[in-house]
């Protein structure tokens, strides 16, 4: 049967290194990530152009009716800050993957071991993935495609800033596409734990039930308090990956987070003032309109993966309290299993954490929601 997930991820890879986001090699036939001199040199190349050309826009003066034609004074006010946010963005994340670069090397080789451990997590990704790299696609080709239409209407130095500013719009997408598919490959594992904690919760709980015959009854504590052992290691593994890569994600994470505030109010308010005057009265065409949902789509995304992952671990957290259902005592080995995951939860809080300022959790995104409203309001 074709892979065509396996070939979507590929491309995605590659894509990465040929726009200078990845400067390292991974061995799909091996599993190993390794520090290929080419994939280094090629990315240093990469960087290197993109720093250039950031000083070489710097130094210079911006026309920004060439830009932004007769848009009015508010439209460009909300664009400029947009763009800025996502060029700091691309620039944070490309110098953090250098300084970062050894620790993204083992968290990449340990995450792609765990792939390659589970194939089915790649299957009950698939629609997942084949939503968010589409989204993506959709993303860079609409920017590549207003590239090109502005050749003939911008002079060189602003055709060169319209398309630094894309690619470091690609690089962050791409970043945030990474990040994206690591929380959705925690998330399949988690499915896979829920299925086994059922299965052991339900096994325990009729061995509760039976007549406790010592020989057959102690050895079957024993098998079922190995399998929660192991649950509760791998339980540990996928927490230390999502804990190691919100450390690496803090600073892109911030300015990704104002960006989205910032956006969504944004988007509010100039979905109003399509709505009260249509697209020739702001001047924008149909591929930048499309462009600005796709950013909306991607967001959502990223969003809604954090929240439905803290969903699961709260299942997994609840799950575990069926064991008082249990109508009789069991093995003090496999009760003293479930009492180590239980403590391990509750020790380990699962949250997600942007630069030790403020947690993700459908609470916050809600009154995140709310903040934005109020201030399109106020921007209309």
């Amino acid at each position: 049967m074709f892979d065509w997930v396996g070939l979507l991820l590929k491309t995605a890879y590659y894509y990465g290194q040929i726009i200078g986001l990845c400067n390292f090699k991974i061995d799909w036939q091996r599993g190993r990530v390794v520090a290929a001199q080419r994939s280094i040199i090629f990315a240093i190349a990469i960087n290197v152009l993109i720093c250039m050309v950031v000083l070489l826009q710097i130094t210079k003066k911006f026309n920004l009716d060439a830009y932004f034609s007769r848009a009015n004074q508010q439209h460009q006010y909300v664009i400029i800050v947009m763009v800025s946010l996502r060029m700091a963005s691309g620039l944070s994340t490309i110098l953090n993957r250098w300084r970062q670069r050894a620790q993204r090397m083992r968290m990449a080789e340990f995450v792609f071991r765990l792939f390659l451990k589970k194939p089915q997590v790649k299957q009950m990704s698939r629609w997942a993935i084949l939503v968010k790299l589409s989204v993506a696609v959709v993303s860079d080709f609409l920017q590549m495609a207003i590239s090109i239409d502005s050749v003939g209407r911008l002079g060189s130095k602003q055709f060169v800033g319209m398309v630094l500013a894309f690619w470091m719009s690609a690089i962050i997408n791409m970043a945030l596409s990474q990040y994206y598919l690591i929380i959705l490959f925690v998330r399949a594992y988690y499915h896979l734990l829920k299925t086994k904690l059922r299965q052991v919760i339900h096994e325990s709980q009729m061995l509760s039930e039976t007549y406790p015959r010592r020989g057959a009854f102690m050895t079957k504590c024993c098998f079922l308090a190995d399998r929660i052992d192991n649950i509760a290691k791998l339980q540990n593994e996928l927490q230390s990956i999502v804990t190691q890569l919100n450390q690496m994600f803090d600073l892109q994470g911030m300015m990704v987070y104002v960006g989205y505030y910032i956006f969504f109010t944004s988007t509010n308010y100039i979905t109003y003032s399509l709505a009260k005057n249509g697209l020739e009265q702001l001047h924008l065409t149909v591929r930048a309109v499309t462009l600005g949902f796709s950013w909306w789509m991607d967001a959502i995304l990223n969003l809604f993966v954090i929240l439905n992952l803290l969903d699961d671990h709260k299942e997994l957290e609840r799950l575990l309290e069926d064991r008082t259902l249990f109508t009789s005592a069991l093995d003090v080995r496999l009760e003293q299993s479930f009492e180590s995951i239980q403590l391990q939860l509750i020790r380990n809080p699962f949250k997600f954490e942007v630069l030790d300022i403020f947690t993700i959790t459908r609470s916050s995104f809600a009154a995140m929601m709310g903040s934005i409203i109020t201030h399109s309001i106020f921007l209309i």
